[in-house]
Formats: structure tokens, sequence, C-alpha cells
């Protein structure tokens, strides 16, 4: 909350001074926290800036792709941190049986040690948001990655915002009316219907080559695969880094031979595979669209 706020949620400045004297409540920079307010968002504040781009999308629950650094809004009356330190990420998951946003974890249980970044500013001329809140809403969050981060990556932000409902197509049309002619014109294309970051890119690199693809394409009663390219080839992107679902893990397989009996051939894409393999990833791609496979006939069923 800002310190402007505080006392119009509670007027009596007594009980203002008992809250902050018992700790529930602290004073960090122009803000007033919490004990629960997590620790990545107050490294921020207590520099006297706030997140946005890829760091304010997490908080907004957002699908977010790679990418190096902490991203916060300097405001014009604040001066950069003259030795700003190496930040953790802003990053978060929707936790299944709560439904909150929760960190994504870091450490343990095979997953890495955290990595700290090199914090990046986004200038004022990038515009404000006017309001009090520490984290930006979801069209200047949008509006900032647009201009900081690569077309893919904006297309991913974007369309995640667009399938979580968090943007509606109003307000898409505000956004990219908003950006420079060179950031808007490929972005035109987005789409509401990925269920993933990883999806989007796949899709969005098939889309440049002028593959024909159709997105979450429903094959069989029961079956909507990611993507489609041609008549038969199907491809399936993993969405998380991580894979600690053995239920999902067998419903992917039951899918896949359900799929290969009428005659579609399914490749499975990891994260690790189209965030951190790329190029080697793309060049297999690559060669089996030579072969021309994806665009032979499917078998025809056999009555009864």
């Amino acid at each position: 909350m800002h310190r402007k706020g505080l006392a119009e949620v509670e007027p009596d400045p007594d009980r203002r001074s008992a809250l902050l004297r018992s700790g529930k409540i602290r004073s960090v920079g122009q803000w007033y926290v919490t004990e629960e307010a997590p620790e990545d968002l107050l490294a921020l504040l207590e520099l006297g800036v706030r997140p946005t781009c890829l760091d304010a999308a997490a908080l907004h629950g957002l699908w977010v792709p790679m990418a190096v650094g902490v991203h916060a809004y300097q405001p014009r009356r604040v001066e950069a941190p003259p030795d700003a330190p190496r930040l953790a990420q802003i990053r978060r998951r929707r936790d299944a049986g709560s439904g909150e946003l929760v960190p994504i974890p870091v450490s343990g249980a095979g997953h890495p040690a955290p990595a700290t970044h090199p914090l990046i500013l986004h200038a004022p001329s990038l515009r404000g948001w006017g309001s009090q809140d520490p984290v930006p809403d979801i069209v200047r969050t949008l509006d900032h990655a647009a201009r900081c981060q690569s077309t893919v990556n904006a297309a991913i932000l974007i369309e995640s915002a667009l399938n979580k409902r968090c943007l509606s197509t109003k307000d898409l049309d505000r956004l990219l009316a908003g950006l420079p002619q060179r950031k808007r014109h490929p972005l035109v294309r987005v789409r509401a219907d990925a269920q993933s970051g990883t999806e989007t890119a796949v899709r969005w690199w098939l889309e440049e080559r002028r593959v024909r693809v159709r997105s979450q394409a429903q094959l069989l009663p029961d079956v909507r695969v990611d993507l489609l390219i041609g008549t038969n080839w199907v491809i399936e992107c993993d969405s998380r880094r991580f894979h600690d679902d053995p239920t999902q893990y067998r419903e992917d397989r039951r899918r896949d031979l359900a799929l290969s009996s009428r005659g579609y051939r399914v490749t499975r894409l990891t994260w690790e595979q189209v965030f951190l393999e790329w190029p080697r990833t793309s060049a297999m791609l690559v060669e089996m669209l030579r072969r021309r496979d994806h665009r032979r006939p499917l078998p025809v069923r056999a009555a009864g």
C-alpha cells in the first residue's frame, strides 16, 4: 500500500503507530507492507523503483519467457541507484491446489540455485502508470514489455494475457495503437487460444516460415492438440520447465497413442528444447518440413 493510502485504511493515527510498532506493517520506500509481502518485490521497492515488463507480468500471472535482467520502472523524480545490486527475478506460477500465485521454486528438490540478474531500468520516456499501485496495470505492463522485448517474447506475454482473460480485445487494440509501427505491425497476429509460451514461440516460428499451422485443433472427440502442421503432423509443447505430474504424463501418452492410431505423427517438444536448445531443435524441425511428410493424407479408416 502506498503511504498516502494508509490514512484511508486506518484513519486513527494512534492505531497506525501501533501497527508499525508491532511489526504487522513496516515502511519500505514509499510503501507500507505486511509481513507476507514477497521478498523479490520488496527488493525493488526498497530501491525506490517498481517492477514492470517481465517481472510485473509474472505478478499478473502471465506465462513469462526467459530473458536477462530484473525489469523496473524509474519515475522521473527518482534517481537511478548508483550501485544497484543484482537481484532475483520475480517469477510466479499458479498453485494447483489453492489457485494462488506462488514463487517458482528455485532451490532444492532438483531445482537449480537462484540466479541473480542486473537491474534494467525502463526510462520515464516509456510512460508511467499514474497510480499508487506498486505494480502497473496489465496494459502498461505489456506496453513496456512490447517496447523492451523481442517480438516473440512480447507475443508470448500478450497471448498469455488474452488466454487468461487478463486483457480484453478492447485493451489489446489500445495497447497496439500506442506502440510504434515497427513494434505494432508484427504483433497484429496475436491470438487468444495459445495455452503456453512454448506453444506461442513454436507457432510463431512456423508462421514466419509460411507453414500452414492450426492452433488448438480438435482432432478426436476428447483430444485437442497444441499445433497441427499440414494434414498430419501434431506438435505438442510442454509448458513448464520442471515436469512432476505423473498423471499428466500418462494422459499425454494415451493421447499420443490415440492420435498415432489415426495416422497422425506426434512430436513432443520440451521447454528445454524450445528455450535452451532452439538452434538444434529448429534445425531438426526444418529437416522434417523439407521431407514434406506433414502433407501426406491421413489413412482412410476401414468401415465398421
